[in-house]
């Protein structure tokens, strides 16, 4: 799990298929699927997004990117896909996350 989390880390910036962290963890895309699921409990797509999400959040903090950068650093295929993602997840806009300079309400 340490080298899967390592992987992610290190590609944020890139598209990240099943099959590549399938290869990583040394199994078949459909054996790590359901292993990842069984450790984690959650999907390994669903697990970048939030890898992603987590980088965005730092970036909004820790750094002047516009929203469009960031969206572009995470990987995400559009600033309004990153805006709509990081809504979801923290339950608000990255936007006012950065205005308010505190940690959205999860």
């Amino acid at each position: 799990m340490r080298k899967i989390m390592q992987f992610v880390e290190a590609n944020l910036h890139a598209d990240i298929r099943l099959k590549d962290l399938a290869d990583v963890a040394n199994l078949s895309p459909f054996h790590f699927s359901r292993a990842f699921r069984k450790s984690t409990g959650e999907p390994p797509h669903r697990f970048v997004r939030g890898c992603r999400l987590e980088k965005a959040k730092q970036l909004l903090i820790e750094s002047d990117a516009s929203l469009a950068e960031i969206s572009l650093i995470c990987n995400f295929s559009s600033q309004s896909s990153f805006t709509r993602a990081f809504t979801r997840a923290f339950g608000a806009p990255p936007g006012t996350f950065r205005k308010d300079g505190k940690k959205p309400p999860r």
